[in-house]
């Protein structure tokens, strides 16, 4: 099914916020291009303005016949919104036009006249992605269009159209804006899912790209800096942040082009070294959070989105017109939380953690449980923190015997003093959620073995002429990390 199915602007109504709730690939740029004239008569493309939230977006929707993208230097158009000048033939001939949230707050704020009502000739807006009104806080002067749209729906004379997957900021926000929503399908319409969901901490993400996951994936972080961070750690990754970015590239200037003409990610790039560099995973800030379509030829099978809110868990997993095999949600560290604790995104996160920690099972997965088709029971956690990484650094250096030693001595672990250093670093990293005194290398032992990937093996031996019982970590998969069965010992829930 396609929102053209679903939408009847016969509903709409003049004086509230008209929201088209659908997911990607259900049609919602093909039904204002082709058939929002079919239902508003009268109405020609130079009296329609398309909003869309990503650059992107405008250079990949212009491609189309019905759309025209807007350039800011056009004075003539904008006389003609304005009411200062007749609509030329040129204008007549051209199709829809399509601009960016930044450049309609430039001519509500900066393209007035006098005499004159700003936008006066429009007699429809249609907001993509229209959750950018209160999500992206970076664009400049972004409550200036919000108060002129809540004094234009006072008014009633435009029909304002929002799309979105993910209203709930909009209601969440609504009341504050001092605007009533009308939701054109009272059920979202989503066409893609993910066959599974992995719910994992930032730390996590280079073991699990490069271990547990298969096919070409990816990443969308909250930072610049997040992202040089998992380039360090993951082989054939490559960066893209938004144009306007000071440390935006040519390479990453190409890459985009080849993902805007072609919607796919390029297999590979041309680096400053002048060599093609293979190109498997593709990491990026929310820049690419909307913007691009995806098509399956191009093998992205995996996303991983640092964000643990349903808006950008949506818009990202999104950007793929079809079924993904993985959707990874990472919860990510982000100072602003601290200040700034009643945000959308601040509340979302701590929801995510209450998950993850299973203190509730249900009120996040449920934002999001229309993108994925199993239930909750078959969501993976998986989640290494630093602390573990650092236990498992420590033991790979000192106990784990090396593939080519011969002599094993030092490896075996049988005095009481080398199991109370290893009871000592399982406190210290906090591998169980115990009191000290209830910690033993019996129950560290199990853990390694049942949950960390060690291959330990029970053997016996003549030390110091008296047979003795010692262990010895012979192999370490980190492919076979049980961290269910580990964070469920932290966690304090039970494991058989």
């Amino acid at each position: 099914m396609y929102i053209s199915e679903m939408i009847d602007l016969t509903n709409s109504i003049k004086t509230q916020f008209n929201i088209i709730a659908s997911g990607t690939g259900t049609g919602k740029t093909y039904f204002i291009a082709n058939n929002i004239h079919q239902q508003l008569e009268g109405v020609h493309n130079s009296e329609i303005l398309f909003v869309a939230s990503r650059s992107l977006i405008v250079d990949q929707q212009s491609k189309n016949d019905a759309i025209t993208k807007f350039n800011k230097r056009d004075s003539e158009i904008i006389d003609f919104w304005n009411g200062k000048r007749d609509r030329s033939l040129r204008l007549h001939n051209q199709g829809i036009q399509i601009m960016t949230y930044d450049k309609i707050i430039d001519i509500i704020t900066k393209k007035n006249y006098a005499e004159e009502e700003t936008l006066k000739n429009i007699k429809v807006i249609v907001f993509d992605e229209c959750h950018t009104l209160f999500s992206d806080k970076f664009i400049n002067d972004m409550e200036s269009l919000k108060v002129w749209i809540r004094d234009t729906l006072y008014k009633g004379n435009k029909l304002i159209l929002g799309m979105t997957a993910t209203p709930n900021i909009l209601y969440w926000g609504a009341e504050q804006w001092g605007v009533k929503l009308n939701l054109l399908n009272k059920e979202p319409l989503f066409k893609y899912k993910a066959k599974q969901l992995t719910c994992t901490t930032f730390d996590s993400i280079p073991y699990l790209v490069t271990t547990k996951l298969e096919g070409r994936t990816m990443i969308m972080c909250y930072s610049y800096s997040d992202c040089k961070k998992l380039k360090e750690q993951i082989p054939d990754s490559f960066i893209m942040i938004s144009q306007r970015n000071d440390d935006f590239t040519e390479e990453m200037e190409q890459v985009r082009q080849y993902i805007v003409s072609n919607e796919t990610v390029p297999e590979y790039y041309l680096g400053d070294d002048g060599k093609k560099h293979k190109l498997n995973v593709l990491i990026t800030t929310s820049t690419m959070r909307e913007g691009i379509n995806l098509r399956e030829s191009g093998g992205i099978k995996n996303i991983v989105c640092c964000f643990s809110d349903e808006l950008h868990i949506t818009q990202f997993a999104g950007r793929a017109r079809y079924d993904l095999d993985n959707l990874v949600v990472a919860d990510t560290y982000i100072r602003i939380d601290n200040t700034n604790q009643n945000s959308y995104l601040a509340k979302c996160r701590r929801s995510y953690k209450d998950f993850m920690e299973m203190k509730d099972n249900m009120t996040w997965f449920m934002s999001i449980a229309n993108l994925i088709y199993h239930p909750v029971h078959s969501v993976v956690r998986y989640a290494i923190t630093q602390q573990e990484e650092k236990f498992i650094e420590y033991i790979n250096k000192r106990w784990l015997v090396p593939k080519d030693v011969e002599n094993i001595e030092e490896y075996r672990i049988y005095k009481e003093e080398d199991k109370k250093e290893i009871v000592k670093m399982a406190i210290q990293t906090k591998l169980i959620k115990a009191y000290p005194s209830e910690f033993t290398f019996f129950k560290v032992y199990n853990i390694m073995k049942n949950g960390l990937g060690y291959a330990i093996e029970d053997r016996r031996s003549t030390i110091l002429n008296k047979q003795t019982r010692y262990k010895l970590i012979v192999d370490f998969d980190f492919s076979k990390i049980d961290l269910e069965y580990v964070n469920s010992l932290k966690w304090n829930t039970k494991v058989k």
